[in-house]
Parts: structure tokens; C-alpha cells; sequence
């Protein structure tokens, strides 16, 4: 079986020792325990295997590792960065400094997630208020002037059609007084003969 722990140099006791006595004469009693290398483990004895996953700190600090299972877990190297630097033809060149590994596992992924949107929320909810803090006074003016002008056309609307009312019953008085009814044929003839009889010219 292979197990992960979170430390990078880790042992686990299964069995302390017992240091001998000379005096009494009894013999020393090894113990048992099993050191990871690189926070891995592998363990073969059977017995061994049921003494770790019976142990107390099984599943705090080292886990069983899966087939196909990723490393949940972030250690760093024991050994600290070194800064490389290159010579070439006698010559310092550039520092080559290793970039440390970063390795997160689903809590912490989980972590920076809410993180993450939280931050986006407030920032948001920032950038809200300050272009409606922009943005408010010009629409205000805009709906302003807006209404004023369709004020102004409606007026202007009405000025000019009060105007034209007006206009139009004056021409309609000066054409009454400047013309005269049609004549009809009754007055062209003398008024001597108004009204008599015509003559029948066959009597006679």
C-alpha cells in the first residue's frame, strides 16, 4: 500500500521501543515505525498496513493513497532555492532561480473561488455606483432640456395655429364686404313693366 502524509519528512510510530536494562538484564525491544520520503510511503508487509490505517493519526496526517489518485497535498522542498547562475567563457551570465511549484488542493481551490467572487461582487456593486453617480446628472439634464423643448414645439404648435385662425376669419370678412350679390334678370328690365301681362301678338 502506498501512503501520502503532509510533511515532506514524516514518520509515523507504530510500536515505540523498549531501551534494555543491564542491570536487570533485560534485553532491548525494537520498535516499529515507518518513515516517508518526499511525503510517500510504500508499505508491503501486511501487518504493517493494518497497524497504519489503525493508527491514531490515520486520515489527519497521512492518508491512503488511491490508484490514479493525485497528491492532495502542498509540501515544500526541504531543500531551499538555490540561485543558479550561468558562466559561460569565463563570464557571469543570468541568474536562473527556479519557480516554486504551486499546488492546491479542492478545499483551498474551493477557498479562492469564494474569495474570488465575493471580490467580484464588491467590485461591481462599486463601479455600479459610481457610473450612476456619473452618469445620473447628465440623463437628469437630458430629460430635462427634453422636456422643456417638447414644451416649446407644443406652445409654438399652438401660437402658430391660433395664428392662422385668425388669419383666415379676417379674409373671410374683407371677401363679404367686397362683393356684391349676382343681379337677376328681372332687374334689367324697366320697372314700367314689371309685372303687366306680355301682349299676345295672335289676337291680334
Amino acid at each position: 500500500m502506498k501512503f501520502i502524509a503532509r510533511q515532506q519528512n514524516f514518520r509515523v510510530v507504530l510500536r515505540p521501543s523498549i531501551p534494555g536494562e543491564k542491570l536487570t538484564g533485560r534485553q532491548p525491544v525494537p520498535g516499529l515505525s515507518v518513515k516517508f520520503e518526499g511525503g510517500i510511503a510504500n508499505v508491503a508487509d501486511d501487518e504493517t498496513c493494518k497497524l497504519m490505517l489503525s493508527h491514531e493519526r490515520f486520515n489527519i496526517d497521512f492518508i491512503l493513497k488511491e490508484e490514479e489518485a493525485l497528491d492532495p497535498y502542498y509540501r515544500k522542498p526541504s531543500e531551499p532555492d538555490h540561485n543558479i547562475t550561468n558562466i559561460e567563457y569565463g563570464h557571469v551570465g543570468k541568474s536562473i532561480n527556479p519557480k516554486p511549484l504551486v499546488q492546491l488542493n479542492a478545499d483551498k481551490k474551493k477557498a479562492l473561488t469564494e474569495m474570488a467572487t465575493e471580490m467580484a461582487k464588491s467590485i461591481a456593486k462599486d463601479m455600479a455606483k459610481e457610473m450612476t453617480m456619473k452618469i445620473l446628472p447628465d440623463l437628469v439634464k437630458q430629460g430635462v432640456a427634453e422636456v422643456l423643448a417638447s414644451q416649446s414645439k407644443a406652445r409654438n404648435l399652438e401660437t402658430e395655429k391660433s395664428d392662422s385662425d385668425e388669419q383666415s376669419n379676417g379674409e373671410d370678412d374683407s371677401g363679404d364686404e367686397g362683393t356684391t350679390p349676382p343681379k337677376s334678370p328681372d332687374d334689367d328690365t324697366p320697372k314700367a313693366t314689371r309685372g303687366r301681362p306680355k301682349a299676345n301678338p295672335d289676337k291680334s
